[in-house]
């Protein structure tokens, strides 16, 4: 198909096309993430996602299939936000980094509660479509290591024995959020005061560096 072009013969530029199209991105991606944490993987379809984002259908196979939809929606809500800046890079972590050794624990558990607040409805879909859907389960897999990855940072960011990875890795994850949340009727707060403690327990933390 032929590019458009202006009157000079240059490429034909339409910002608000491009406007447009990141907004129905976002409200598509916005739908899905709303309906996979609130039904579930196997009970949401493109077709309630494209009607929760005012969309028709074929705009959101154009984005995206079911599990693509997913995995995008699991990526968006692991920083919260669109920019593609991995954990190591953000600056909740140089918070912590810079921090007294007295006050990493708590940092660190005021950063891992409102991110598990925000995402364990997500990853609990995650985690079910994982089991049926072969590509959504590699996803799954490279996730949990990059969680590691991740953990393994914040154990040494707050100065802890780096043996106690796999323990805080193992532990706190999205199951016990969802406990304590929905059947105990845990706020932030009091998830990280919950948090707070549990790494007290898991990370014997090393003298100030």
């Amino acid at each position: 198909m032929p590019q458009s072009t202006d009157k000079r013969g240059g490429r034909y530029h339409a910002p608000r096309r491009v406007e447009q199209a990141a907004a129905t991105k976002t409200a598509i991606i916005e739908a899905a993430s709303r309906l996979f944490a609130e039904n579930g993987y196997a009970a949401t379809t493109v077709a309630a996602i494209a009607a929760e984002a005012r969309v028709t259908a074929k705009s959101v196979y154009t984005l995206a299939d079911k599990s693509r939809l997913l995995l995008l929606a699991v990526d968006r809500a692991i920083v919260g936000d669109d920019e593609p800046i991995p954990f190591a890079e953000r600056p909740e972590r140089q918070g912590i980094i810079d921090a007294a050794s007295g006050d990493r624990l708590r940092l660190a558990a005021e950063l891992g509660a409102r991110s598990l607040l925000r995402l364990f409805p997500i990853y609990r879909a995650f985690e079910q479509a994982a089991a049926t859907d072969p590509v959504v389960h590699q996803r799954w897999r490279d996730y949990q290591q990059r969680r590691r990855q991740d953990v393994q940072a914040l154990v040494t960011d707050i100065g802890a024995d780096s043996g106690a990875v796999d323990n805080v890795w193992a532990l706190v994850t999205w199951h016990p959020v969802a406990l304590l949340v929905e059947e105990h009727g845990y706020g932030e707060p009091e998830l990280i005061a919950w948090l707070e403690k549990l790494l007290a327990a898991l990370l014997p933390v090393t003298p100030d560096r």
